[in-house]
């Protein structure tokens, strides 16, 4: 971009900067992952189980021995993106530098491109689980999870069916009390609200389910109170659309207290400018490292919505 390109952006009665550009708003995946910040370039994670149910013993014996078993590894690498552009100058317009500079710190488009690509990393482990293997070697999504590395002949299935209603989130409920188990076979104790994530093109029939509003049940003409009023909540997630390399019909219940799906920061975005006198440039460049990361299927369970 040329010196005279840049100025072309500015208005001459407001002095605004005319590049697109996005207020801030808070990521969404950030309701969704455990975000943590950690500078190791390769990062590791596994499960590791209990001791199971306890077990009756005669007195006086060594009875009730038992040992912990280690789920399956995954590992990860920081990653750095970045993005930077230049404005070329002449050697005697350094005030017109001092300038430029202060209005490009207002500009938000260099920023927007961060939160970005944070956004649709983290989306794309949700919209590729239904055909990416996870730590277990089976779909993030899929129906024959074995319970750990030592009883594989014992499976879980979190693969959900069918699109979003009212039933079939009913059928839903039932299939995660049947498959949220640990690898030592017990019950997940569900604590807080599960989330419900979904995309925009779902937004009109989550909100029907999950409304305070008696509507009729699907089938019927009965207005009984609202079974699911305030049991989950609905986050809507414009990355997981198909419009960003999503579905417009899959949707997904997400356990947050789990803290298996990974948002780890090496390093949050950063800019910075500085002037080229050799080639008459002023660089304002932004860059960030992160890496994110599903450590087991429990974090959730979805459906194709198909």
């Amino acid at each position: 971009m040329t010196r005279n390109e840049l100025l072309d952006l500015f208005t001459p009665i407001y002095d605004e900067f005319a590049m697109m550009k996005f207020g801030e708003s808070p990521m969404v995946h950030e309701q969704i992952f455990d975000v943590i910040e950690d500078t190791t370039k390769d990062w590791k994670s596994n499960q590791i189980s209990g001791l199971g149910e306890w077990e009756q013993v005669d007195e006086d014996t060594d009875d009730g021995l038992d040992h912990f078993i280690v789920g399956y590894e995954e590992s990860s690498t920081l990653l750095k993106y970045r993005k930077y552009f230049y404005v070329t100058f002449e050697v005697n317009e350094q005030m017109e530098y001092a300038s430029l500079k202060s209005k490009i710190a207002r500009a938000e488009a260099l920023g927007q491109g961060g939160r970005a690509v944070a956004e649709r990393k983290t989306a794309d482990i949700l919209n590729d689980g239904f055909a990416t293997a996870g730590p277990d070697s089976q779909y993030l999504f899929d129906t024959d999870h074995p319970r750990n590395p030592e009883e594989t002949g014992i499976t879980y299935d979190n693969l959900l069916s069918g699109a979003f209603s009212h039933d079939n989130l009913e059928t839903a409920e039932q299939e995660i009390s049947k498959n949220f188990f640990d690898l030592d076979g017990l019950p997940i104790p569900k604590q807080g609200k599960a989330l419900l994530v979904f995309p925009p093109a779902l937004r009109g029939p989550v909100m029907r389910v999950l409304s305070d509003r008696a509507n009729e049940q699907p089938g019927t003409t009965m207005r009984n109170i609202n079974l699911y009023r305030g049991t989950y909540t609905p986050v809507e997630w414009d990355w997981i659309s198909a419009e960003l390399g999503g579905s417009d019909t899959a949707w997904y219940i997400i356990f947050p207290q789990m803290k298996m799906l990974k948002m780890v920061w090496g390093q949050k975005s950063q800019y910075t400018s500085w002037i080229d006198n050799l080639n008459q440039r002023y660089y304002f460049d932004g860059w960030e490292f992160f890496h994110c990361i599903a450590t087991d299927w429990r974090f959730g369970f979805g459906s194709t919505g198909l």
